[in-house]
C-alpha cells in the first residue's frame, strides 16, 4: 500500500513525530512518499522516503514544462481535476493555479493521500478524487485551534471531500465538528508517541534545592512562556529558590528574553536554545518539575517525554494537554493564563513528602509506557489505512 504524505516543507526539528511515523510504516511494509512545497529549514533531518517538491512558480520556463508534461502524461487526471475545481469554485483561473501547484502529485500511483496538517488540504480538496485515491487529514493544534479564526469557512470544501480523519485529541476533534466537519465521516484518535526505550527515568530522586524547573518547546507565543515566567516571579517572592531552563528556539526569543529581564529573573532563567535529543534527555534528567504553560496546544510530545522521564508535570488545560496529563494522577492540570495556579501547584509539590510525589511520577511513567510508545502508534496507523 502506497501512502502519500503532504506537508508544507520537509519535517523540521519539532516535527520528528512525522519522521517516526513514516519510518514505522516503511518497516511495516508500506510504501511512503512525501510531497512538500520546499525544504524549509530542516535539511539536517535524514529522510528514507522519496521527496517530491512543488513546482517553483518563479521559474516560468520550468513551470511551463512541468505543466505541459503532466498534462500530456496524465490528461484524464488533469481534466478531472480542472472540472472538479470549476464545479467547486466556478473559477477557471483558480482551477489552473491549483493544478499547477499540484503537478508534482498528479500522476503518482497512491492508495492514500494524507494531509499531515489540515491547512495542507486547502487548494487540494479535489486532488484525491482527480487521481482516484482516498484522502485523509490530520488535526493539529494550529490548524483547528487558530487558523480557522482568521480564515472563517476555510475548511468547508475539505469537509465535503475527505474520506477519513485523524485527530490527536478528543478536544481537537470536537472543535472540528464545531467548524462543520460531518460527524459521520470515519475518524480515529491516534495520539503522539515517543521512544520509551530512549526516554527512561529514575523515579526515586529527591527534589533539589534550588528547585530545578524545565520547559521544552518552540519559542512561540502560543506556548505561554510569559505566564510561566510570571509564576516564577511569585515563586521568587515566596522565597523559594529555583533555576528554570527553557529548551527550544523560535521567533519569540526576543520577547521572552525581554520578559526575563523586565521581571528580574536573569539570575534564575537560562535559555538553552535548540538541543539534540540526547541533550534534551540530559535536561530532563537534571530537572525536578516540568511546566507547559501553553495557551493553545494540540497534545505536546515534550510533555510525554517529561512524564516518561519521571518529571512532575504541571500543564494548562489548553486543548489536548488535559488528555496528555491526567490531573492529580500523572501530573497536574491548571487553568491557562494563570501564573498564580502554576505557582500554587509548585509550592504544593515542594511541600509534598517524597512518597506522595513519587507515586505521581510512577503513574506517569507507567501510563506513557503502556499507551504512548511508538510500536503501538504504528500498529494503530497500519489499521487506520486498512481498506475494508
Amino acid at each position: 500500500m502506497h501512502i502519500g504524505f503532504i506537508m508544507p516543507s520537509i519535517p523540521n526539528y519539532s516535527e520528528t513525530f512525522i519522521i517516526n511515523k513514516m519510518n514505522g510504516l516503511l518497516n511495516h511494509g508500506f510504501k511512503v512518499s512525501l510531497f512538500v512545497a520546499g525544504k524549509g529549514n530542516s535539511t539536517e533531518i535524514p529522510l528514507s522516503v522519496p521527496v517530491y517538491y512543488q513546482v517553483n512558480v518563479n521559474n516560468k520556463l520550468y513551470l511551463f514544462f512541468a505543466f505541459i508534461t503532466t498534462f500530456i502524461l496524465h490528461p484524464i487526471s488533469c481534466i478531472r481535476f480542472l472540472n472538479l475545481e470549476r464545479d467547486s469554485h466556478g473559477d477557471w483561473t483558480k482551477a489552473l493555479k491549483h493544478l499547477i501547484l499540484n503537478v508534482h502529485i498528479i500522476g503518482k500511483s497512491l492508495d492514500w493521500l494524507h494531509f499531515c496538517f489540515t491547512t495542507a488540504g486547502i487548494g487540494r480538496e479535489n486532488l484525491s478524487r482527480a487521481i482516484g485515491t482516498r484522502s485523509a487529514v490530520s488535526f493539529r493544534g494550529f490548524d483547528i485551534g487558530l487558523y480557522p479564526h482568521q480564515h472563517p469557512g476555510c475548511y468547508n470544501l475539505l469537509w465535503q471531500k475527505i474520506d477519513k480523519v485523524h485527530t490527536i485529541s478528543d478536544d481537537l476533534y470536537q472543535k472540528a465538528v464545531d467548524l462543520g466537519l460531518d460527524p459521520k465521516i470515519p475518524y480515529e484518535k491516534i495520539t503522539p508517541a515517543i521512544n520509551i526505550e530512549f526516554f527512561k527515568s529514575n523515579i526515586g530522586k529527591h527534589l533539589h534545592n534550588p528547585l530545578r524547573i524545565l520547559t521544552v518547546g518552540r519559542l512561540t507565543w502560543k506556548k505561554g512562556y510569559e505566564y510561566a515566567l510570571k509564576s516564577l516571579v511569585l515563586l521568587k517572592n515566596a522565597q523559594i529558590n529555583f533555576e528554570y531552563h527553557i529548551v527550544g528556539e523560535g521567533d519569540y526569543r526576543e520577547a521572552i528574553w525581554y520578559a526575563i529581564h523586565q521581571l528580574g529573573l536573569t539570575d534564575n532563567v537560562i535559555l538553552r536554545g535548540q538541543l539534540s535529543p540526547e541533550k534534551v534527555k540530559d535536561e530532563m534528567e537534571w530537572a525536578d518539575i516540568y511546566i507547559q504553560s501553553s495557551i493553545q496546544e494540540g497534545f505536546c510530545n515534550a510533555v510525554l517525554e517529561a512524564q516518561a522521564m519521571g518529571l512532575l508535570c504541571i500543564v494548562t488545560n489548553a486543548e489536548g494537554l488535559s488528555e496528555n496529563v491526567l490531573d492529580r494522577k500523572t501530573g497536574w492540570v491548571v487553568p491557562k493564563r494563570s501564573p498564580e495556579a502554576i505557582t500554587e501547584q509548585i509550592i504544593k509539590i515542594k511541600n509534598m513528602d517524597m512518597l506522595q510525589y513519587n507515586k505521581i511520577r510512577k503513574n506517569a511513567i507507567v501510563r506513557v509506557n503502556d499507551h504512548f510508545h511508538l510500536n503501538e502508534q504504528i500498529k494503530n496507523w497500519s489499521n487506520f489505512y486498512r481498506i475494508d
